[in-house]
């Protein structure tokens, strides 16, 4: 069918029965994630809660997965345009997410000497990732930072912070048990966290927050603030028309 993703894990050993189902759902993951994340960079205006990549076959043809999708135009053009670039090793053009969900793929390719063949309802060899195809790796950089956000969850056996930032974006964050009591007394009050971050080179999205200190945010209301302001520096301004 035109409208069908798939991917064919084919090789001696590489049969539905002989494989864990824990790896296979760990490949049927990676091909949603990659399909959605291609999707939503080729049309931003998609959200991700709106888009569905669901598994329906599996056929005995070693192992062939078979996926449908909504808003089939866009997931299946961006999806054959990914594996057209992974046929070219133009991984450049690749989301990260994507570049995530090809190293598991190669990954399984290489435990079971298998060939992972990438494929669509148009055609079904897009692109073949062997034993033999090297996935780049990411590359990060990191540093001191300081960031604003809300305490939205904090807690668990190994401390863990769910972190809002004022632009929307969704940390979770190991932090030390001293400042895991701090900020349960903190929830969904604006803080300042100081840290040692995490950025993806390609993309300056947080991978990694590690907070070693907490401040109150004032939140006070901007006429004050103004007026605090103005009679800091408006003796400087007086002279400008």
């Amino acid at each position: 069918m035109e409208d069908e993703l798939s991917i064919r894990l084919q090789g001696e050993g590489v049969k539905p029965g002989l494989i864990r189902s824990k790896e296979i759902a760990e490949i049927l993951e990676a091909v949603e994630e990659m399909a959605i994340a291609e999707a939503i960079k080729f049309d931003p205006t998609l959200h991700r809660d709106e888009i569905i990549v669901g598994f329906y076959a599996i056929e005995d043809k070693s192992i062939g997965l078979r996926f449908k999708t909504t808003f089939t135009a866009t997931v299946l053009s961006a999806f054959v345009s990914a594996a057209q670039a992974v046929e070219k090793q133009d991984f450049e053009s690749l989301t990260p997410q994507s570049l995530n969900s090809l190293r598991l793929i190669s990954g399984f390719s290489k435990k079971h000497s298998c060939n992972a063949i990438i494929g669509s309802g148009l055609s079904e060899e897009l692109a073949t990732i062997t034993p033999n195809t090297v996935i780049p790796s990411p590359t990060f950089i990191s540093g001191r930072t300081e960031v604003l956000g809300r305490v939205i969850r904090v807690g668990g056996k190994t401390p863990k912070a769910m972190i809002e930032l004022v632009d929307g974006t969704t940390l979770y964050c190991e932090v030390p048990e001293d400042i895991a009591k701090e900020l349960g007394h903190r929830l969904y009050s604006l803080a300042k966290f100081e840290g040692y971050a995490k950025w993806d080179s390609k993309t300056l999205d947080f991978e990694d927050l590690k907070i070693y200190s907490v401040k109150e945010f004032p939140n006070d209301d901007p006429t004050l603030v103004l007026r605090e302001i103005g009679s800091l520096v408006g003796n400087y301004l007086e002279a400008i028309s």
